[in-house]
């Protein structure tokens, strides 16, 4: 018999599809959201053996409801905020992540911001729809990313791979973490390790890649942003709560930033209209960094050969100690 899996996020049918075009039909039953309600939620929840999760997070409340739940695989890695942790060990449910395809698509994102927050692509593309010509607008004020500094905070599986994308532009890459990097990769990656205050005080272009926990919360808060360079740069590609939004609304109104890239936000969606939308030297991209069809190729199958391994006893790649 068929395993029945949840996909635990509403999306529309042509990424259903794709879902299934991965998906070892002979061996599962995709469950699909059609309109989101809780009602709806909690009927496939009590079907359900294995449970997706991604962005949206799965509550005390859906591990309650899931009464058939074995497995919980994480579509990405980021499970700190979207998975109840506690009720999955309290009944002995299993939780893998998949990092496969993450690393990349999210370095290929955090670049294109920093490159699109430089150069105020958003804003001169949407006026030049309007018949707005603005060549000379931001000629003292744009910055390049060649020759810069970067500052890398979290090296993780991201930020490794932003470090790997940034040699060929020639920069200066500093970067914090609170795990100890072997010194032969910070030669390959040509990365120097500095201090957070250091890092926010020396870097042109300022990229978070870490989990959002009781300890990186507001992180890059007022005092955080007042200590970063002049036309500084702020990218956001981990999780909206790192950052302050209102310090750094206030510190882009106070033009001491020069300007900030942001895939996610305090609340998601964010307000409409969104507090972010006037600024010129903003680029807003709607949580969706490491959201390409080729990534989403890549992590289904990882995650259904993850579900394979659980389901015929074997032992998972990238499970989570819930102890």
């Amino acid at each position: 018999m068929r395993k029945k899996v949840l996909y635990l996020i509403k999306a529309g049918e042509d990424f259903y599809d794709l879902i299934r075009s991965v998906m070892p039909d002979d061996r599962y039953e995709l469950l699909t959201l059609t309109d989101g309600s809780n009602e709806e939620r909690r009927q496939l929840l009590e079907q359900a053996e294995l449970v997706i999760v991604g962005g949206a997070r799965m509550s005390e409340k859906d591990v309650d409801a899931a009464v058939n739940l074995r497995l919980v695989l994480h579509q990405g890695v980021g499970y700190h905020d979207t998975v109840a942790t506690k009720s999955l060990m309290e009944r002995q449910i299993r939780l893998a992540v998949t990092p496969e395809g993450t690393s990349e698509g999210v370095a290929e994102h955090t670049i294109m911001m920093m490159l699109a927050v430089g150069r105020r692509l958003a804003f001169c593309d949407s006026e030049l729809r309007k018949g707005n010509w603005h060549s000379n607008t931001f000629r003292s004020t744009a910055r390049q990313l060649f020759g810069s500094t970067v500052g890398i905070i979290g090296l993780g599986r991201i930020g490794k791979q932003v470090a790997k994308r940034l040699i060929g532009f020639k920069v200066t890459t500093l970067y914090t973490d609170i795990l100890e990097i072997e010194k032969d990769t910070e030669k390959q990656l040509q990365v120097t390790r500095v201090t957070l205050d250091e890092l926010l005080k020396k870097s042109d272009f300022v990229t978070l890649h870490l989990p959002l926990t009781d300890a990186t919360h507001h992180l890059i808060d007022a005092r955080a942003l007042s200590i970063m360079k002049p036309d500084a740069t702020l990218i956001n590609c981990a999780r909206g709560p790192v950052v302050s939004e209102l310090a750094l609304i206030d510190a882009l109104k106070s033009r001491h930033l020069g300007g900030a890239g942001l895939d996610v936000f305090e609340v998601e969606p964010p307000a409409n209209p969104n507090p972010f939308a006037d600024f010129a030297n903003v680029v807003l991209t709607p949580h969706h960094a490491p959201g390409t069809r080729d990534t989403m190729v890549i992590k289904f199958r990882e995650l259904f050969a993850n579900a394979d391994r659980f389901f015929a006893g074997d032992r998972m790649e990238n499970e989570i100690s819930l102890i």
